[in-house]
């Protein structure tokens, strides 16, 4: 079946502005958070320094768990009407999903290297995180390397996916195992002030990397389709 393409007008080789002044934002609130995580928070009594990851690990596991169904709405939609925006939107979300994924599975084992006395626990959370990263990375091969069905596929693996990000979310209230519940609600003032604004600038550069993923994208669909014009002109 054939896709409609959006455009094949060319993107503006200029940043647009929004998406500069948005970049920015998210460095400069990324900076202010990592400086207000070491020099600012106090560091928890029990943990100790290594409990400033908690600053960075949870809102990379809150955008990791906030892309997946937006890859699982772009492979809908691309299935639905064939455009390729929405696929673009699924392909840069299953990325972002994985970036952040990995920044999770990197950050939970130091700070379980402190807590537990291991790197690594077969804890119910903790693998069901490891499953969704490893669902996300098959969505992004399957949809590299699976031929002309690689999308149907993709689409499948992404619902599956957003069954497994809703386990991980409510898991961690479900099950007590060695990974710590949420903790929030119960933070001191200046350790809560430092965790919500790391979540805003994890919000900013998500944002930031999603828009510059997509202009990506529009730009590799353009040559990809003036590629296949040009051939197809070519032929005697």
């Amino acid at each position: 079946m054939t896709t409609h393409d959006d455009s094949l007008a060319l993107p503006k080789a200029s940043l647009p502005i929004g998406l500069v002044i948005l970049s920015l934002a998210a460095a400069v609130f990324l900076a202010t958070g990592a400086y207000m995580a070491f020099f600012y928070a106090p560091s928890e009594r029990i943990m100790g320094f290594i409990q400033k990851i908690f600053y960075f690990h949870v809102p990379a596991a809150w955008m990791m768990l906030l892309s997946v169904p937006l890859m699982a709405v772009g492979s809908i939609g691309y299935l639905i009407t064939r455009r390729n925006v929405w696929d673009r939107i699924s392909d840069a979300a299953v990325e972002l999903a994985i970036l952040f994924g990995v920044l999770v599975l990197v950050t939970g084992p130091l700070w379980g290297r402190k807590a537990w006395g291991v790197y690594w626990v077969w804890d119910v959370r903790l693998t069901s995180s490891l499953v969704l990263v490893l669902t996300l990375v098959a969505c992004k091969i399957v949809r590299n390397y699976a031929g002309p069905s690689a999308k149907q596929v993709a689409a499948g693996l992404s619902v599956l996916a957003v069954l497994n990000a809703v386990f991980v979310w409510v898991s961690v209230d479900i099950w007590r195992g060695t990974h710590p519940p949420k903790l929030v609600a119960t933070l001191e003032p200046r350790m809560k002030q430092t965790f919500w604004l790391c979540v805003l600038a994890f919000h900013l550069a998500y944002l930031a990397l999603l828009w510059t993923r997509l202009r990506f994208g529009r730009l590799q669909d353009t040559l990809d389709e003036l590629r296949n014009r040009w051939i197809a002109g070519a032929r005697p």
